[in-house]
């Protein structure tokens, strides 16, 4: 497990590099208006993702790793299931689009959502074969696809240089779609010599009905995840104008989610493991490689937030344009709210992991009917930086919430070591944002000298106090 995690949070990295190049390219070539446009296909595509994607690669990974079922039946299963999933968000993209176009004023997204229709079929296979590889603990493979996809994706510069440059939007769709159809097939390929691995468990067959609904557990909870991560851009755009605000908070968007989707490796690594150490029964070292991967998680990659978060003015004015700036107290918010859904995240994949529990359900329900009439009245009324205030503060809720219930069924995932990081967290948050409000940074290297600084002495000084040792992952098991 210590391998699959490193090369799972290497992969992460590498998403964000590339996706940060391409946004790089969008926001300083195109105008905030037409980025806005990106930004708003791009989150609704966000939005299926995490419906079609994240229940049918979790349920994967938890069911494959219990081997409770017959391996193949399940993954034979499963597909259909996702195939169904599939075809009717690419009605809604498709059939739907000149609604999407009437609801967020821009007659052009007409166009735009059906040629993004075509990318949900590949997203739905290419997660298959990730959470096929998840469960079998094959994380390597997992991260290799997940390093492959952002780099091919690249391609999306030299194809709106040559081929799309007055349609700039089509060429990070086309450019997005060939990138996953690519993936797919380098998976299928890394696939064929772990197919013996797929023989000789369990010879019970899963029944359909089981396989919709631990699919749609996992698929619900994400709905929500979703939402409350990226509604709030669907809102910018529909009701704040003027409409190059919506580009702006694309930007902020764009760095605020850094930690929300590096802490997925960890919840890639958790499901599997602890699912398979409940099965055996092994509940006291299934909590301990719990509270191993918190800590590591809040270590790593909390000071990714606080250093976004606290240096947000200027962050944006060095990697966009200073007319970005507008976003920064946004952006100071949408850094920490991110991290909290993280580990939300993290903590119900441990939750999901036992049958009858209905508490991510109950969660997701509740934050269903509170965030979508609550972003859209804060953002008419109050405008893009008290939106961001309520993201925070309604990841923030459903974060602790999380926390008291795993801590009531399992055991306290935080260890005396992870509130002595969250306080040293909070203290880095202070010093950055002091430093920063001294100094007038312009230019994006020394910025980012900065951040490589601060974080090497951060790592230094956990080092130096014992709370994060290089073995903290040693011991975790084979991947």
């Amino acid at each position: 497990m210590q391998r699959g995690l490193v090369l799972n949070i290497i992969s992460n990295l590498v998403f964000f590099l590339s996706s940060y190049c391409i946004h790089f390219f969008l926001g300083s070539s195109i105008p905030a208006a037409s980025y806005g446009v990106v930004g708003t296909v791009i989150t609704v595509l966000d939005f299926e993702y995490m419906f079609v994607s994240n229940g049918a690669r979790q349920s994967l990974s938890s069911q494959i790793s219990s081997m409770k079922y017959d391996a193949r039946d399940l993954i034979g299963k499963t597909l259909l299931f996702q195939l169904l999933l599939i075809a009717v968000f690419f009605a809604i993209n498709f059939f739907g689009a000149p609604l999407f176009a009437y609801v967020f004023n821009d007659a052009s997204l007409d166009f735009y959502f059906k040629l993004a229709a075509f990318l949900i079929p590949a997203n739905g296979l290419y997660v298959v074969v990730l959470g096929i590889n998840d469960g079998l603990q094959r994380f390597g493979n997992s991260a290799f696809l997940s390093t492959i996809y952002p780099i091919v994706k690249l391609g999306v510069i030299p194809l709106i240089i040559v081929v799309f440059p007055h349609d700039p939007v089509t060429g990070v769709e086309l450019g997005y779609l060939f990138a996953m159809l690519i993936t797919i097939f380098v998976g299928m390929v890394l696939l064929i010599p772990a197919r013996k691995s797929l023989v000789g468990g369990s010879p019970e067959k899963v029944r359909f009905k089981e396989v919709a609904k631990h699919t749609l557990t996992f698929s619900f909870f994400f709905i929500m995840v979703s939402l409350v991560l990226s509604v709030d851009t669907l809102v910018v755009k529909a009701v704040v104008r003027p409409a190059a605000m919506a580009g702006y908070y694309t930007g902020a968007m764009n760095f605020g989610k850094t930690s929300y989707y590096l802490l997925q490796a960890f919840a890639v690594i958790i499901l599997p493991v602890v699912s398979g150490l409940l099965s055996q029964g092994e509940r006291g070292q299934a909590l301990s490689k719990a509270q191993e991967l918190v800590l590591v998680a809040c270590a790593v990659i909390l000071p990714l937030a606080i250093v976004i978060s606290s240096t947000s003015e200027d962050l944006l004015a060095t990697f966009y344009h200073p007319e970005f700036t507008v976003a920064a107290p946004a952006l100071t918010f949408l850094a920490l709210s991110s991290f909290c859904m993280g580990m939300t995240v993290i903590f119900n994949m441990v939750l999901n992991i036992r049958k009858g529990s209905r508490f991510s359900d109950l969660l997701s329900i509740v934050s269903l009917i509170v965030v979508i009439p609550l972003f859209i009245v804060v953002a008419k009324y109050s405008g893009i930086t008290a939106l961001a205030a309520a993201s925070l503060c309604c990841t923030a809720v459903t974060m602790v919430i999380s926390y008291m219930e795993i801590k009531r069924r399992f055991g306290d995932p935080l260890t005396r070591q992870t509130w002595c990081v969250l306080a040293i967290n909070a203290g880095l948050w202070i010093v950055l944002h002091a430093l920063m409000r001294v100094l007038v940074i312009d230019n994006l290297v020394i910025l980012a000298l900065i951040y490589a600084g601060s974080y090497g002495l951060y790592l230094l000084l956990l080092l130096k106090t014992g709370l994060l040792r290089l073995r903290a992952l040693s011991g975790f098991g084979r991947s």
